[in-house]
C-alpha cells in the first residue's frame, strides 16, 4: 500500500459539483477560506480551483456564479501556511507572459506553494460569449497551442527574459522578473492519448476521472509515456465522497440529492436522463447529479476502506476530493475518516519534475 496525497477541489462556483436543489450555496472567498483552512488543519496536501466562465442554468443556475481562480488562490495564499495551492487558467483567454507574471506573484505570496492547472479549452460556449473560439478549428490544434503556451511559461520562469518565435506566439526580449522561488508545477487533466502525451512531456501532475480499473490504466499509460521523456509525473484521481455514520445514512443523503436533481441544468451540462428498470428517476440520477465524478459512498469506515483499497490496488499518487457540503463534510472526513486510513501512514511519495 502506497501513501496517497489528498487534495480538496474547492467550490469556486455555486453549488460545487452537485446538480441538485438539495445542495445550493454561493461561492465566496470566506467560504473557500474556511474550507481550505480546514483542509490544511487536517493535513491535506493541496487545494485546487477550477476556471469557469459560464454555467448550465436550470432552477439552481448551476455554475452561473463563479469566482476567478488566480485571484482566489492569491487570497488563500496569504492566509494559509503549508497547503499547496493550484489555480486554473483557460489558456485561450490570457497571454502566457501575463500568466507567468501572475504565477510568480502568487509564488511569492505563498512562499513557494503555488502551481497552475492548464485548461486547453473545450467548452465553446464559455469562450464564444467573449468572441473567442467562435468556430471549431481550435480543437484540432489545442494541444499544440497548449504546448507552446507551457513552453513559454517555463522559459520565462527559468530565464527571466525570452525572445521567442512560434506558431502561435512571438516574444521580443520579454521580461518576467523576479523569477519564481522554484520550478512552478504544472497540472493537467489529460485522459486521451494526446492529452497523456502532453502531460508526460510538460506536466508534473495529471488529474483523471474513472473507477479503479480506468484510473489504473490511465496511470500506467502516463507513467510509461513520461519515462520516454525521462520524467516522473504524478496521477491524481477525482472522487466525490458522501459519508455518514452508517452506510444507510450515506445512501439516504445520496437519495435526497437525486430526488431533487435539477433536470434542466443536467440536460444543459449534457447528462443523460435515463430511468431505472422500475421507471424511477432517482437512482438513475445519481451519476448525473455528481457531474460524472466517481463517488465513494458509505460510513466513515467504508470510505476509509475504499480509499485504502485504491492505495493498495493502483499506483496512483493521490486523490482530489469534492463533497456535497464542504464545510461539514471535510470536518467529518478529518475527524472520523482520516484516523482510520492506513494509506496516510505510509512514507510519502516524491514526484520529480
Amino acid at each position: 500500500m502506497s501513501y496517497l496525497d489528498f487534495g480538496i477541489f474547492i467550490p469556486i462556483a455555486n453549488n460545487g459539483w452537485i446538480i441538485s436543489k438539495s445542495s445550493q450555496y454561493m461561492p465566496s472567498f470566506s467560504l473557500n477560506k474556511e474550507i481550505t483552512l480546514k483542509a490544511e488543519s487536517y493535513g491535506f496536501d493541496f487545494a485546487f480551483s477550477m476556471v469557469k466562465w459560464r454555467g448550465y442554468g436550470g432552477e439552481t443556475q448551476h455554475w452561473d456564479y463563479a469566482l476567478e481562480s488566480f485571484n482566489l488562490m492569491a487570497g488563500l495564499a496569504a492566509v494559509t501556511n503549508t497547503i499547496d495551492l493550484y489555480a486554473s487558467i483557460a489558456i485561450p483567454t490570457i497571454h502566457p507572459a501575463v500568466v507567468a507574471k501572475m504565477a510568480v506573484t502568487i509564488d511569492d505570496i505563498s512562499n513557494g506553494r503555488f502551481g497552475i492547472n492548464i485548461v486547453s479549452g473545450w467548452n465553446k460556449l464559455e469562450y464564444s460569449q467573449m468572441g473567442l473560439l467562435t468556430d471549431d478549428s481550435y480543437l484540432s490544434y489545442r494541444y499544440e497551442y497548449a504546448t507552446e503556451y507551457v513552453q513559454i511559461l517555463k522559459m520565462l520562469w527559468q530565464q527571466g527574459r525570452v525572445t521567442y518565435r512560434g506558431r502561435f506566439f512571438e516574444l521580443d526580449d520579454c521580461l518576467c522578473q523576479p523569477r519564481p522561488s522554484r520550478d512552478i508545477p504544472i497540472v493537467c487533466a489529460g485522459q486521451s492519448d494526446r492529452g497523456i502525451q502532453f502531460t508526460a512531456e510538460l506536466g508534473n501532475y495529471n488529474f483523471v476521472l474513472g473507477e479503479l480499473a480506468t484510473v489504473s490504466d490511465i496511470n500506467l499509460r502516463l507513467k510509461q509515456k513520461a519515462h520516454t521523456y525521462n520524467r516522473t509525473v504524478g496521477t491524481y484521481a477525482l472522487f466525490t465522497v458522501v459519508a455518514a455514520a452508517t452506510d444507510a445514512e450515506a445512501e439516504a443523503r445520496v437519495g435526497d440529492l437525486a430526488e431533487n436533481a435539477d433536470i434542466s441544468a443536467i440536460q444543459a451540462w449534457g447528462g443523460a436522463l435515463a430511468t431505472d428498470r422500475d421507471g424511477g428517476m432517482a437512482k438513475a440520477m445519481q451519476a448525473e447529479i455528481f457531474m460524472g465524478i466517481p463517488t465513494i459512498i458509505g460510513s466513515y469506515a467504508t470510505v476509509a476502506a475504499k480509499l485504502d483499497q485504491l492505495a493498495s490496488e493502483t499506483t496512483i499518487d493521490g486523490v482530489l476530493f469534492t463533497f456535497p457540503n464542504f464545510v461539514e463534510d471535510i470536518t467529518a472526513f478529518g475527524e472520523f475518516v482520516m484516523p482510520l486510513l492506513h494509506c496516510r501512514q505510509q512514507p510519502k511519495n516524491a514526484i520529480a519534475a
